[in-house]
């Protein structure tokens, strides 16, 4: 086991590439686990205890790096100094980049617009993972962050999936736009349902918040709205679920 200390706090936030989770319980298990793991952080401060121990262990054991951080450090690496209980672990995700890295041959995606529920969003992501959509678009404001309830909610596989990263949803949707992708936005009030909804090669589908739905700067920008029709008296279907039936609709969907 590696022991640093402070180096290259700046340079591992800004690593669009890395995922970082924090708690001890949470560190634990993926140190315990086949992830790949970058660098594990404590703080100078973090009191001895058998749960430390074992997390120091198991570092120990991988060979993986330890730096050692101020209470303040941390905090800045963590994002949340009121639950990381100071530690942190950065992990490799190589499919997390920025939106203009996406590839050309993309031609089927998701978005979300202010999905704040952590487990809503992990499990959107393990869908997408799982399909034949090409990613997911996440904008750094307004969604939940990629942190230890996401991870534990996508089973692992926010660190695989394929996530593209914007600053701004609207900004997103006119930069596929110039690259011919045509914009479909889920809604109880759309004018098509998803069965009947014939798409053009390039698609993007557009998830709204969990109680408003999408917003009304994203809902203008899109090209058509898409309704999932409802039986008994239902009115509406929980986000990820929601993004299920996208991410699989072509598969499933009738000759």
């Amino acid at each position: 086991m590696k022991v640093g200390s402070d180096p290259g706090v700046c340079e591992m936030i800004q690593n669009h590439r890395i995922i970082t989770i924090y708690g001890r319980k949470p560190v634990l298990e993926v140190l315990q686990s086949d992830e790949q793991v970058l660098r594990l952080h404590m703080s100078r401060l973090v009191n001895p205890s058998p749960i430390i121990n074992e997390i120091l262990d198991a570092a120990s054991t991988r060979n993986i790096e330890v730096r050692l951080h101020s209470k303040r450090q941390l905090s800045f690496i963590s994002k949340n100094s009121r639950q990381d209980q100071g530690v942190a672990l950065d992990l490799a995700a190589p499919n997390l980049v920025d939106l203009s890295e996406l590839p050309l041959t993309s031609s089927q995606l998701i978005a979300l617009d202010g999905i704040t529920n952590p487990q809503n969003l992990g499990m959107i992501i393990r869908s997408v993972a799982a399909s034949p959509l090409h990613g997911l678009i996440l904008s750094r404001k307004g969604n939940a962050g990629l942190g230890p309830l996401v991870f534990k909610a996508s089973a692992g596989t926010v660190i695989r999936a394929n996530l593209f990263q914007c600053d701004d949803l609207v900004d997103a949707i006119g930069f596929l736009k110039r690259r011919q992708f045509s914009i479909y936005g889920l809604a109880g009030n759309g004018s098509v349902t998803l069965e009947a909804l014939t798409v053009n090669s390039r698609a993007l589908f557009i998830l709204g918040n969990e109680t408003e739905g999408l917003s009304s700067k994203v809902m203008k920008v899109c090209d058509k709205l898409v309704n999932i029709p409802m039986a008994n008296d239902v009115e509406s279907l929980n986000v990820s679920a929601v993004a299920t039936l996208v991410a699989f609709r072509q598969i499933f969907k009738q000759p």
